[in-house]
């Protein structure tokens, strides 16, 4: 009996857990401070969200940001980082002012909730296009040469 009642709790527990979102879904707004602690965010005006949640990921959207003069980047585009994973006092006195020095805003997902939901693994980079929040088309790229494809 013991071992039916631990079964099902864990059913329970597993089904409860959030899926992942996938295309025709809708984002909630997002509001999330970035590396120079200034609010960042996701609403209706945004149409294309860049999102990393390990530092390959981090690294494909930097270097594809870094490529792209500032006029041809797309109007709309929010980079979001869940950083949640990374100890505090390295995101602190490490990593947070080594993104200060970088020409782009980051949106920091710092505990990782707001973001655990989206698509997006450690060593790849999400690219989410939007419209009014509603995800119309959403790709998963490893190359900083295929994330400038994505977004253009």
């Amino acid at each position: 009996m013991k071992a039916l009642v631990l079964v099902l709790s864990l059913l329970a527990s597993v089904s409860a857990q959030a899926a992942t979102l996938v295309v025709g879904d809708s984002l909630n707004t997002v509001e999330l401070q970035d590396q120079h602690e200034q609010t960042l965010v996701v609403d209706q005006n945004t149409r294309i969200v860049l999102f990393s949640r390990g530092m390959k990921g981090g690294d494909i959207i930097k270097a594809a940001l870094e490529s792209l003069p500032q006029t041809e980047q797309a109007e709309g585009l929010v980079y979001v980082a869940d950083i949640s994973g990374m100890p505090s006092l390295i995101a602190k006195f490490v990593a947070i002012p080594q993104m200060q020095d970088l020409p782009f805003q980051i949106a920091l997902d710092r505990e990782g909730q707001v973001t655990q939901q989206w698509l997006g693994n450690k060593d790849s980079a999400t690219v989410m296009h939007l419209q009014q929040l509603k995800i119309v088309a959403m790709t998963q790229v490893d190359t900083p040469e295929a994330l400038v494809a994505a977004i253009k």
